[in-house]
């Protein structure tokens, strides 16, 4: 995988975490069953209880399919599947399905089966970012300066995704310097340039970007206008 070491670990956590929390709540819902029943002879049905923990599962199970699997068909049957269960199935054989899928899908996850999971993830903040800066931008129309923060933000979206060019070149294009610390902007661009993943006058313009970012972050707001951020944004 390709995620950062402190992402990809988490993911495998949280796997880790839901199987052992549904494995968990098999046991105590049948146990509460058995105990319903015996203490209730005439009673023909089941009742497993833990209804509130047994929700909170299938959400954080849902939630985490959602962020392996991303937009797919895979991740639609899936979740579907496990959502008409919820609703008409015992709770204890919704939890065994539930289990079963999180083991095959971190197993999957493990084996290198996903490797586009980095640029989903990134996508989706990326994404969030951009609506936060579009909505900076429309308070300009009440007066106040919100191109300036989303000039801000639309410079951090832009470095993000110079970072994952340079790791997508054949060779990776190094994203820091040789004491460790990472390339500014303007390094990252020409480096890219001279790795041939753009021509020069795209490099000139994500110049000018990363120009606008760095006098936001800077405070020189009189060397940048909304117009500037609005192309940034457009692109």
């Amino acid at each position: 995988m390709t995620l950062s070491p402190q992402l990809d670990q988490k993911i495998r956590q949280r796997f880790d975490g839901l199987i052992t929390e549904t494995s968990e709540l098999i046991s105590k819902m049948e146990a509460h069953n058995e105990e319903y029943k015996h203490l209730n002879p005439d009673y023909i049905g089941s009742n497993y209880g833990h209804v509130s923990e047994f929700r909170a599962v299938v959400e954080k199970v849902l939630n985490l399919i959602v962020t392996v699997l991303g937009e797919s068909r895979q991740q639609n049957e899936v979740t579907e599947r496990i959502r008409q269960l919820a609703h008409r199935s015992r709770a204890p054989f919704v939890l065994e399905d539930m289990r079963g899928t999180l083991q095959g899908i971190k197993d999957i996850y493990e084996n290198g089966f996903l490797d586009d999971l980095e640029t989903r993830v990134a996508a989706n903040i990326s994404a969030d970012y951009m609506t936060q800066v579009e909505g900076l931008l429309d308070k300009q129309q009440s007066g106040q300066n919100g191109y300036i923060p989303a000039a801000m933000l639309c410079g951090a979206v832009l470095e993000g995704a110079l970072r994952r060019l340079c790791a997508r070149q054949t060779p990776p294009v190094p994203t820091e310097k040789l004491n460790g610390k990472n390339k500014l902007l303007n390094a990252l661009i020409q480096d890219l340039q001279k790795a041939n993943a753009y021509n020069k006058l795209k490099a000139n313009q994500l110049r000018t970007w990363a120009s606008v970012r760095n006098s936001a972050n800077h405070g020189n707001f009189g060397e940048f206008d909304r117009k500037q951020v609005e192309e940034m944004v457009a692109e």
